[in-house]
């Protein structure tokens, strides 16, 4: 019987090194293994035998794996990682040449579009060459170009005249810096979205081996059509998948609900004996125990207040974030519903009306006026100062939901703050990648008032919904 990661796990010097490495690459995909679970997993390793591969794999599983969403990974990543070491050095070659392959066609478009910017022949060339500094995602998208799109660029690249007041070198750069993005995020991504592998937005660490089985389990995970949906960019489901999207989201609304907390109340209910109070109460016995007090886990509610974006460029995803938070409303008090745009809406009302989510959405997008128009949050949160401020306690958990894009932009931070000091917290979910933040000046004005969050997939959202919210 082939040993499960025999190589690594043979030798017990090599059970801590090679767990951490395991745990680690579990992390980057999204798990949430801790250092006391990883050493669970060492002693969990003692009492089972190392040549029986299922073995070691239950083991391993009872103790990092939570729920029923994490299984698939896990076992992805144990199939990859401990693998035979045969195996493992053909799958490392054949990612090592892929790789090479790639850089060889990034630095071929990087030479390509430098030449072209030489051919020019302008006085301006030489400089424009030296200055122009290509990110990778500019490389992918001149290397992917459409030939008459780099025609035109290179006939923009003859035609451009420097004179005395204007030497057109910084602007040319900027130019073609700018239609690269254009072109990597219009052209490269939806390419990369059909690509087995690339929907899912992993980050790497520089180790080969452990990126090596990162980006491999990714790819797996990414053709499963429910985990193809889960890590999609909301904007870009279609029509015909909304039906599987309902159920996976009507899914995890209820994982989220049903999660028991640690904390316990008194019962009468024999589950687990209270030892504080059974001592208080046998005090007159001389210590004997007598009576037995009790106590039972807590399914807790949370408190929640919902402002979500549904201007224009945010409608895509409200109608996911407004979904799962119809399920959530189902089983949990005290949730708050409100949309904006130009001003604030409430719709909390709607969701108790006992219809479908369909039906509910359809209700709300036709009596709304906000629906798709430009964004004031400012404005909107002026209007729940007005007329909402009751709802804000200490107990209270603000969800916001927006890319930050909105007019009155350090008006409305200035308002975001006032709400902080009446609040529990107030999350942030952005729909705006992490790696595009920089490139706008709003996120640093929300952040000082809130915790900001990337979130344009569902399980940015069910996660952030799952670890950053205290539901005790």
């Amino acid at each position: 019987m082939t040993t499960a990661g025999e190589a690594e796990l043979r030798e017990p010097s090599a059970w801590p090194e090679n767990l951490a490495r395991f745990a680690h690459i579990l992390r980057h995909l999204g798990m949430r293994v801790s250092t006391a679970e990883t050493m669970d997993g060492l002693r969990a390793l003692q009492y089972v035998s190392l040549l029986d591969r299922e073995q070691v794999r239950l083991a391993l599983r009872a103790v990092m794996v939570k729920n029923r969403a994490e299984r698939p990974i896990f076992d992805r990543v144990f199939d990859l990682y401990f693998a035979a070491p045969e195996e493992k050095a053909g799958r490392r070659e054949q990612w090592r040449a892929e790789r090479e392959r790639r850089a060889r066609e990034l630095e071929e478009a990087e030479a390509d579009l430098l030449s072209s910017v030489e051919a020019s022949g302008q006085s301006w060339a030489e400089r424009s060459r030296e200055r122009l500094r290509l990110t990778e995602e500019q490389k992918q998208a001149w290397a992917r170009l459409p030939e008459e799109e780099k025609r035109r660029l290179r006939e923009l690249l003859a035609r451009a005249q420097a004179n005395p007041v204007n030497n057109p070198a910084d602007l040319i750069n900027r130019i073609i810096e700018g239609s690269l993005n254009f072109w990597y995020h219009h052209l490269i991504k939806q390419e990369q979205r059909r690509e087995a592998g690339a929907a899912r937005d992993v980050e790497l660490t520089g180790d080969a081996e452990v990126d090596e089985v990162i980006t491999q389990v990714a790819a797996q995970l990414d053709r499963d059509a429910d985990e193809s949906l889960l890590y999609r960019d909301m904007k870009e489901i279609g029509e015909g998948e909304l039906a599987r999207m309902s159920v996976l989201v009507r899914r995890l609304a209820r994982q989220l609900v049903s999660r028991i907390s640690r904390r316990y109340y008194r019962s009468h209910k024999r589950r687990v004996v209270d030892v504080r109070r059974t001592i208080r109460q046998n005090i007159n016995y001389g210590g004997a125990l007598f009576e037995l007090r009790y106590r039972s886990r807590r399914i807790t509610r949370p408190r929640l207040v919902l402002i979500c974006d549904v201007s224009a460029s945010m409608a895509p995803y409200a109608r996911f974030v407004l979904q799962f938070v119809y399920g959530l409303a189902e089983v949990v008090r005290d949730i708050e519903s409100f949309v904006f745009s130009e001003d604030l809406e409430r719709i909390t009302s709607y969701f108790g009306r006992g219809k479908g989510f369909a039906g509910t959405m359809a209700r709300v997008m036709a009596e709304s006026k906000q629906w798709g128009r430009a964004t004031n949050l400012y404005r909107a949160l002026v209007t729940f100062w007005a007329g909402y401020r009751h709802l804000l306690t200490r107990s209270t958990w603000v969800l916001v939901v927006s890319d930050t894009r909105t007019l009155a932009a350090e008006k409305a931070a200035a308002e975001l703050g006032r709400m902080r000091g009446l609040v529990r917290e107030i999350i942030w979910l952005n729909t705006l990648p992490k790696r595009e933040w920089r490139e706008h000046g709003t996120p640093v004005l929300f952040q000082k008032h809130c915790r900001m969050f990337e979130c344009y997939t569902l399980a940015h959202l069910e996660k952030v919904l799952r670890t950053h919210i205290a539901w005790t």
